[in-house]
């Protein structure tokens, strides 16, 4: 990122990028420097299980750019697709991406998550899913797992809890035996100043995931 400063903290594009975002709807209410310190522990998450090799990671419901677009600043060698089934919200994606100098290794997707996890150009080839705001946890695994290769992660960000009971609540949202039915397994709960679940792709997606469109919503696994 050209204007990054010496903290590796975004300069005046990527904010002026979030500021469109908000305007246009598609960023939430409080400071952009929030919004970047939490996109930024996707980053950090990212990064100790990028492994030796460069990452390929899917930002699962973009919306206007995060964490996608931080993720690809902390992970210079990663290739990300940011996956968005809004067409507004993808046509604002396509332009961020541009100003944010990152068309050599980030890719839109205007597509719903549901035919994207049944494409098998997509199918099982993705290192890591992030996501910020998409869906419950049974709409998330849904729509992640059939992407994920096998020892591939989940990175979720978690709402704010009780510091007490956060580990049970976070095994009540991602029930292991439910999971597993989508090859999935929970790894751990990480609380920063922000909670985020990994959970860990540790055997094949069944074919008959994702559901068809809107499915998984309507009809949650768990």
């Amino acid at each position: 990122m050209a204007d990054t400063d010496e903290n590796g903290i975004e300069g005046d594009v990527l904010r002026k990028v979030l500021v469109e975002a908000r305007q246009a709807g598609f960023l939430g209410p409080g400071p952009i420097e929030r919004h970047l310190l939490h996109a930024h522990g996707f980053g950090a998450l990212a990064r100790l299980r990028e492994g030796e090799g460069a990452a390929r990671i899917l930002d699962l419901g973009s919306g206007g750019g995060l964490p996608g677009l931080i993720v690809a600043a902390d992970l210079p060698t990663a290739t990300l697709v940011l996956l968005e089934a809004n067409e507004r919200r993808a046509e604002f994606l396509d332009r961020a991406v541009t100003k944010c100098a990152l068309q050599g290794r980030v890719q839109v997707i205007h597509q719903r998550a549901e035919i994207f996890g049944r494409d098998p150009e997509f199918r099982g080839s993705f290192d890591g899913v992030v996501v910020r705001s998409f869906g419950p946890p049974a709409v998330v695994a849904e729509c992640a797992a059939p992407v994920l290769r096998v020892g591939g992660w989940l990175i979720v960000s978690e709402p704010p809890t009780d510091s007490r009971t956060e580990n049970l609540e976070a095994g009540e949202r991602w029930p292991a035996a439910d999971l597993a039915q989508l090859g999935l397994q929970p790894e751990e709960f990480v609380r920063s100043e922000f909670g985020y679940q990994v959970v860990r792709q540790v055997s094949p997606c069944p074919d008959r995931f994702p559901r068809r469109n809107g499915m998984p919503a309507k009809r949650p696994l768990f």
